[in-house]
């Protein structure tokens, strides 16, 4: 078995999802995603504020660990997977349907083993206001990575032309200076990333100053992805910019680390 949905372990693929449900039809619905059980307790207070944005009943951490322990076999992801149902009436102003929890695991995959290549995509920028909590609402991002063309990836924009995020992963670039570093990361309309806030707490520790910021340009000297299934993942290129990453291998290692002290 390697899913649990609405109270009963059962294969994935004998899941069954109304296309009339509203987390289907409407994106009433949230989600989150870790590495095994690393970082668990980020993960779960992530996704306890993410059930709480779009109303959803926030799971006990004792319960929800005992349905995981099952499911996990080997490196997998684990997906937390909450949504509102059908209501009676079929009202998309009723929000009296049922709530609906599936929690699946799958095998691990990584972003990539070699540093990548990303293209600003500029023409539909990040709608603001609902990046609050996790959710399915990618139109924005997979558009980006459809017009990524030659590029491993995309990033997009927000309304006001701020650098922003990208299909899956928040991202972070470093300023050189004289006297050390500055790591910069886009602050306005981005998902809360649990990466990112570990790469904030390993700079913190390595007497790095870490900012939240809003800026419009890629003129900086590194640049990496912070995701759950990458980790920390260096960026060789953004359109015409190079990058270095002689601190972001040093950062990799540090997370690396973390990573394993972690594990529940």
């Amino acid at each position: 078995m390697n899913s649990w949905f609405d109270g009963r372990y059962m294969p994935l693929e004998e899941v069954r999802i109304s296309p009339l449900d509203f987390g289907f039809i409407h994106s009433h619905a949230t989600y989150d995603v870790m590495r095994g059980l690393t970082f668990f307790d980020r993960h779960y207070k992530r996704f306890c504020e993410s059930c709480k944005f779009y109303g959803f009943t926030i799971p006990d951490r004792q319960e929800l660990l005992e349905i995981i322990k099952p499911l996990l076999e080997g490196d997998r992801f684990i997906w937390l997977i909450k949504w509102k149902g059908t209501p009676p009436s079929g009202s998309p102003r009723d929000l009296n349907g049922p709530e609906h929890f599936l929690v699946y695991t799958k095998s691990y995959y990584n972003i990539s083993n070699e540093p990548v290549t990303v293209k600003i995509v500029d023409d539909i920028p990040r709608s603001p206001g609902y990046q609050h909590g996790k959710n399915f609402s990618w139109i924005e991002l997979t558009h980006a990575q459809r017009s990524a063309g030659n590029y491993d990836t995309a990033i997009v924009r927000n309304i006001d032309g701020y650098i922003n995020e990208g299909p899956g992963f928040g991202i972070c670039f470093i300023k050189y200076f004289n006297k050390g570093y500055i790591i910069y990361t886009p602050k306005t309309d981005v998902l809360p990333s649990v990466t990112v806030d570990v790469v904030e707490e390993i700079c913190h520790g390595l007497g790095i100053q870490f900012v939240r910021s809003d800026f419009n340009h890629v003129d900086f000297d590194e640049c990496f992805l912070c995701s759950t299934s990458g980790g920390i993942t260096p960026v060789r290129q953004i359109d015409d910019k190079l990058y270095k990453s002689s601190l972001t291998e040093k950062l990799q290692q540090e997370y690396a680390h973390l990573c394993r002290q972690t594990q529940l």
